[in-house]
């Protein structure tokens, strides 16, 4: 989603737009410096926001600072690949969450990182010192490097917390909990039964890239939700207002609610520790996993997102797919109205 509250990434592409102009006049070198700037501007935003606009600026800037390099020293185009590889190294998970989720394919950050390192190391042990070809390229292989380890050692601590599957099973009532929403009010589980289904969405807190994805994942599918009378509602580990600035910042319209000291979220089974993330985020109760519930109108778990792939949570369709295989009359709702 587009917005002017993302200034960093504007600024990438009107500096991005400049280092094109220079690189058409001859001025690889000045370029280069303009492209850095780009690129470490769209790298500013790609936490908080963390959609097409960051993955597509922080491409491209990559991309064109590499190119840049290459023609101030009339090389091969080393780094311009070099520099592709870490931008994808550092976007291509979370742009194909679905497909990577939290613990698949754990093998393909490190490989693009290893392809665009060689390149530029065999570079740096034969040619002379420059800022230029030495310390320009940091940024994005930095990038990727943070990200990729912290993938790899995310996943260890979740594959170990999920061998076991979740408290909540399907077939088992929904545990009831009231939480305060980011408009002030508050929400009771059990206040929908008899009457709408809900689809539980925990997310890991507002510092998780992947978490805007998977809120924004069901913002698009919303419509279809509501035609099914199902309520989506998002649990959070954050405060009122983080989570208040968060729906505003990336254009979530369903309630997102505050599981401050994650007692929703650990009599449902979706914490887990991680000491290296605990100390980041500063959760002392633990770090929440991604997980989804589709609770019916008797306050069943019907579905819940599989714990062995984190990250399922991001086909929507899946649920619809749970849906549709429910008795009538406790698969077709009146209409939700929207949160």
């Amino acid at each position: 989603m587009l917005s002017l509250r993302q200034p960093f990434t504007w600024a990438s592409v009107v500096l991005t737009v400049g280092g094109i102009a220079l690189l058409s006049v001859g001025e690889a070198r000045a370029a280069a410096s303009v492209l850095l700037l780009a690129q470490v501007s769209a790298m500013a935003e790609f936490k908080p926001y963390t959609g097409v606009f960051q993955f597509v600026m922080v491409g491209a800037s990559s991309a064109l600072l590499g190119w840049a390099i290459d023609l101030s020293i009339e090389g091969s185009f080393h780094f311009t690949g070099s520099l592709m590889c870490a931008s994808l190294a550092m976007v291509l998970r979370q742009a194909f969450m679905p497909v990577f989720t939290y613990v698949r394919l754990l093998w393909v950050e490190p490989v693009l990182i290893t392809i665009a390192a060689l390149p530029l190391v065999s570079f740096w042990m034969s040619g002379t010192f420059t800022w230029l070809t030495h310390v320009y390229p940091l940024a994005a292989l930095g990038g990727a490097l943070f990200l990729s380890g912290s993938y790899i050692q995310d996943a260890v601590f979740m594959k170990r917390r999920t061998r076991n599957g979740y408290r909540v099973q399907p077939g088992m009532s929904a545990p009831d909990f009231v939480l305060p929403d980011s408009e002030g009010g508050s929400v009771q589980l059990s206040g929908f039964a008899g009457k709408h289904p809900v689809l539980l969405i925990f997310v890991r807190g507002d510092w998780c890239p992947g978490c805007h994805m998977m809120l924004r994942t069901y913002e698009r599918h919303s419509e279809r939700f509501r035609e099914r009378g199902v309520h989506v509602i998002g649990i959070g580990p954050d405060s009122v207002e983080v989570n208040r600035d968060m729906v505003q910042r990336i254009g979530v319209g369903y309630k997102l609610l505050s599981d401050h000291g994650q007692q929703v979220s650990q009599r449902y089974g979706v914490v887990y520790d991680n000491p290296v993330l605990e100390t980041a985020v500063n959760y002392a109760e633990g770090i929440p996993l991604p997980a989804s519930f589709l609770v019916d109108i008797h306050g069943v778990v019907r579905y819940v997102s599989r714990p062995d792939r984190v990250g399922e949570f991001l086909d929507p369709t899946l649920i619809f797919s749970v849906l549709d295989q429910l008795p009538q009359n406790e698969g077709t709702f009146p209409a939700a109205s929207a949160a």
